[in-house]
C-alpha cells in the first residue's frame, strides 16, 4: 500500500496540472520509462540507467560506478525559454558524493536530434546541477547562448555558484529563468544565487563596448612605484647587522684532546686484493671516528662558540619617501570592440528546448533522479516541492534511526564485536565473527542470555580448579613439613621403618663407592619429592 504521503502529493500534482495545463516535461520514472527515455548507442556510454523504488517511489538509477551514462527523452513540443524556464528535479546519492556529475541537460530542439546518437558535443541550450570531483564543487547553471550578430554559440557560467548538499538525502535542485533577464537558483527550496543575467555569468551576455588595446605597451620611462628609498638616509653608527658573534666569556672544557683529529684512519682496513695503483691511485684506509674523542669534551683546535647578539638591530634599509616621478599606474588605452552587441533579450537567443537528458562520467554508483519537471509554469514545481518534502521528511527520520541504532550499537556488545571483526590481524575468521555480530545486534536479549550462561560455566570452571589446585598445594605442604614420603618413594637414605614404627639403622657404609652410591639415592629421592634437601 503506498504511503499516505504519497497519494497526498498525487493529488496535489494532479490538481497543479489541472490548474496550470500540460506542462512540456514531467517525468516520474513510472510504467513505461524506458520507451520514453532512450540510452545513447554510442561505444563511449557503456553505462545503462535502472529504475528502483526509493520509498515506493519510482526513480532513475545509476547502478555501477566507473562509466559513461548517457540518455534523454524527447518533449512532445519545444519549449521556448523567452518565455520563461522552470527546471527542477531530485538527486540522491545514496552511497556518498565523492566524484562524479549529477547534473541535467536541455538538448536544443533540432529535427535531427535523436536520443540514441547523443554524444558529449550534443548541442544543449542549458545544463542545470550538481558536480563534484576533486576541487570542483557546484551546482552549475549555463546558458548556451548565441551570438545575435554571427550566430556562434557560447557558454556562459554563473558566477560564484553554490556547493553542493554533500550528503546521502534526497535534495531538490530547481533553476528558473525569468522573461525579465533574472534568475534564480534553489536547493531545497531555498534560494542560494540569484540576480540578472548580464551581471552574474561569466562571460557576460552582452560584451564590453571597450577593450584594452593589444598593440600599446607601457612606456619604458614609465614610473609606477609610488613609494622610493631615501637617497639621503644614511645608516646610523651604532646600527649593529650582525646577528652573531663570539662568546668571549667560553673558556675551553677541561679534558679538551687538542693534538687528536675528529676522525682517524681505519686501522683493521686493509688494502683490496684487486686494488690497482695505476688505475685506481694510491690506496686510502676509510675514515672513522677517533674513539679517544667519545669520552672526551672534544677532539681538534678548540675556538669560542658564536651566540646571538643582544645588540642585533637587523638589516638596515633607507625609509621610503614620495617618488617625484610616479605617474600612477600604467594601462593600455581603450579601443572599440569589433566583437560588441547588446542582446536586450538574451534568453530568445539561446534556442528552444527539444529534450531533457543524463549525459554523465561518473565515479559514484546509486545516483537518483526523480521527478524531472521543465515547464513554464512555477506554481508546477511548488506543487513537486510538497512531494519532494514528504519524502525529504521521511529519510530525515530514517537517518536519525538509524544514527541511534549505530550510536546503540557502538555502545554494545554488538559495537565491540564488530570493531573487533574488523581488526586486520582478525581477517581470516571475520566471515566466523560477522553472523555473531548480526546475532548480537538484531537479538541482544538471547545474545546477553547466551554470554552470561557461558560466564558462568567458565567462573565454576575457574572456582572448581582454584578449590583442587590449593587442596593438592596443602598435602604437598604438609608432606614437605613433616618429611613425609608418597607411596612410591621405595628409597628412603637408607633408613627402614618396621611394622612398629620403630627405625632400623644400618651401619654407615664405608669406602668410596659405597658413598658414590648413597648420593645418587638420595638425589632420586629429591627429585621425586619435588623439593631440595639440604646435604
Amino acid at each position: 500500500m503506498a504511503p499516505i504521503w504519497r497519494l497526498l502529493a498525487a493529488v496535489l500534482v494532479g490538481a497543479a496540472l489541472c490548474a496550470a495545463g500540460p506542462a512540456p516535461l514531467v517525468e516520474e520514472f513510472g510504467e513505461g520509462w524506458q520507451g520514453r527515455w532512450r540510452h545513447s548507442t554510442d561505444d563511449k556510454y557503456i553505462g545503462r540507467f535502472e529504475v528502483e523504488d526509493v520509498f515506493d517511489d519510482p526513480a532513475l538509477k545509476v547502478p555501477a560506478k566507473a562509466q559513461h551514462y548517457g540518455a534523454a527523452e524527447t518533449l512532445e513540443e519545444p519549449l521556448d525559454p523567452a518565455k520563461g524556464l522552470v527546471v527542477q528535479y531530485e538527486a540522491k546519492w545514496s552511497e556518498g558524493h565523492t566524484c562524479s556529475g549529477g547534473y541535467l541537460k536541455l538538448f536544443t530542439h533540432s529535427a535531427a536530434f535523436d536520443a540514441n546518437g547523443l554524444v558529449e558535443n550534443t548541442p544543449y541550450t542549458v545544463m542545470f546541477g550538481p558536480d563534484k570531483c576533486g576541487q570542483t564543487n557546484k551546482v552549475h547553471l549555463i546558458v548556451r547562448h548565441n551570438n545575435p550578430i554571427n550566430g556562434t554559440a557560447d557558454e556562459k557560467h554563473l558566477m560564484s555558484p553554490p556547493r553542493t548538499p554533500g550528503n546521502s538525502l534526497t535534495h531538490l535542485y530547481t533553476a528558473i529563468l525569468k522573461p525579465d533577464n533574472t534568475f534564480a537558483v534553489l536547493i531545497d527550496g531555498k534560494e542560494e544565487a540569484s540576480g540578472s543575467l548580464f551581471d552574474k555569468f561569466d562571460p557576460p551576455f552582452n560584451p564590453p563596448k571597450e577593450i584594452d588595446d593589444p598593440e600599446d605597451k607601457k612606456p619604458e620611462d614609465w614610473v609606477d612605484n609610488a613609494k622610493m628609498p631615501d637617497p639621503d638616509a644614511k645608516k646610523p653608527d651604532d646600527w649593529v647587522e650582525e646577528a652573531m658573534i663570539v662568546d668571549e666569556n667560553a673558556t675551553k672544557p677541561e679534558g679538551w684532546l687538542d693534538d687528536e683529529p675528529d676522525v682517524i684512519d681505519d686501522p683493521d682496513a686493509e688494502e683490496p686484493e684487486d686494488w690497482d695503483t695505476e688505475e685506481d691511485g694510491e690506496w686510502e684506509p676509510p675514515k672513522i671516528p677517533n674513539p679517544l674523542c667519545k669520552s672526551a669534551p672534544g677532539c681538534g683546535e678548540w675556538s669560542k662558540p658564536m651566540i646571538k647578539n643582544p645588540e642585533y638591530k637587523g638589516e638596515w634599509r633607507a625609509p621610503k619617501i614620495d617618488n617625484p616621478d610616479y605617474k600612477g599606474p600604467w594601462s593600455p588605452r581603450k579601443i572599440p570592440n569589433p566583437h560588441f552587441y547588446e542582446d536586450a533579450e538574451p534568453l530568445k537567443n539561446i534556442g528552444k528546448i527539444g529534450a531533457v537528458g543524463v549525459e554523465i562520467w561518473t565515479m559514484d554508483s546509486g545516483i537518483y533522479f526523480d521527478n524531472i519537471i521543465v515547464a513554464q509554469d512555477e506554481e508546477l514545481v511548488t506543487t513537486y516541492k510538497e512531494k519532494w518534502s514528504q519524502r525529504h521528511v521521511a529519510e530525515e527520520a530514517e537517518q536519525e534511526a538509524r544514527r541511534k541504532k549505530d550510536t546503540s550499537r557502538k555502545e554494545g556488545a554488538a559495537g565491540f564485536l564488530q570493531d573487533l571483526a574488523d581488526r586486520p590481524e582478525l581477517e581470516a575468521i571475520r566471515p566466523y565473527l560477522l553472523p555473531i555480530v548480526d546475532v548480537a545486534e538484531n537479538n541482544t536479549l538471547i545474545f546477553y542470555g547466551v554470554g552470561l550462561f557461558a560466564l558462568f560455566f567458565t567462573l565454576f570452571g575457574v572456582i572448581s580448579c582454584c578449590r583442587r589446585s590449593s587442596k593438592v598445594g596443602a598435602a604437598a605442604g604438609e608432606a614437605h613439613k613433616k618429611d613425609i614420603t608418597g607411596p612410591d618413594d621405595d628409597v628412603a637414605d637408607g633408613d627402614d621403618e618396621d611394622e612398629d614404627g620403630k627405625v632400623e639403622t644400618e651401619p654407615e657404609a664405608k669406602g668410596d663407592d659405597d658413598d658414590d652410591e648413597d648420593d645418587e639415592g638420595d638425589e632420586k629421592v629429591r627429585k621425586r619429592r619435588g623439593t631440595r634437601r639440604a646435604d
